[in-house]
């Protein structure tokens, strides 16, 4: 029997209030993500904390790092996922904007309900993995998420050498 993986999600609190909200994919349908376009649903996960903790921290300004997120931990039963190999992307997919190449695999993805997750590569640190999640699959039900807790990421984020606040003059 196949296992399960661990997967996390981080969100602003205003973003959390409940595990449904967390994991409505209300954001990638309002302005669309690297693997889908505006009007999709997705559920954008990283498989660990940390990757989670980076990938958010790329859209941030200095002073958001202050601010208290949200985490949550998902299950994933493997028998759920297909993967995207880095040799089926196209060059320079990984550019920090938006690449119309990634949206089209993941919006024919989530048009196709092949499955109800796609992992895919982490444009952020090279080698790890992001998990994106169908929302409106019908077997999405067989996601298994944990409690809500608060994250905060640490102070020194967000001050530079001379005590200031990064980002600031």
């Amino acid at each position: 029997m196949a296992g399960a993986i661990d997967a996390w999600r981080l969100a602003a609190p205003e973003h959390s209030r409940t595990v449904d909200e967390m994991l409505s994919g209300e954001g990638p349908l309002r302005y669309g993500g690297r693997w889908n376009s505006p009007g999709r649903r997705a559920v954008y996960l990283s498989g660990s904390l940390a990757l989670a903790s980076l990938e958010l921290l790329v859209h941030l300004k200095a002073p958001d790092v202050l601010r208290r997120y949200r985490k949550l931990r998902v299950s994933i039963p493997e028998t759920l996922i297909t993967e995207v190999s880095l040799r089926d992307l196209p060059a320079e997919w990984e550019s920090p904007s938006l690449h119309p190449a990634t949206q089209r695999i993941g919006d024919r993805w989530l048009e196709s309900r092949e499955s109800v997750v796609l992992r895919v590569p982490s444009a952020v640190v090279v080698g790890e993995v992001n998990y994106i999640a169908n929302p409106v699959h019908p077997r999405f039900v067989g996601l298994k998420p944990g409690s809500i807790v608060d994250f905060r990421y640490d102070l020194r984020l967000a001050s530079g050498r001379d005590g200031t606040l990064a980002g600031t003059s």
